[in-house]
């Protein structure tokens, strides 16, 4: 049976534009999975050089 993984589009939770950030991205379809398992999307951004976590960026800013 094959198991599909649900993949996150890191694009979705960055404070960078996707369209102008200049980052260079691996996408889900560059990555190759094992054990028989399938990804749910092809174009989902799954790391990046220049990913900048919100969460981050609001613990600097205020603490």
């Amino acid at each position: 049976m094959e198991k599909i993984l649900q993949t996150v589009n890191m694009c979705n939770y960055c404070t960078h534009e996707i369209q102008s950030c200049g980052a260079e991205p691996v996408f889900s379809r560059e990555v190759s999975v094992t054990n028989g398992s399938k990804l749910d999307s092809q174009e989902a951004v799954v790391a990046c050089d220049k990913y900048e976590s919100p969460v981050e960026l609001l613990k600097t800013k205020f603490h």
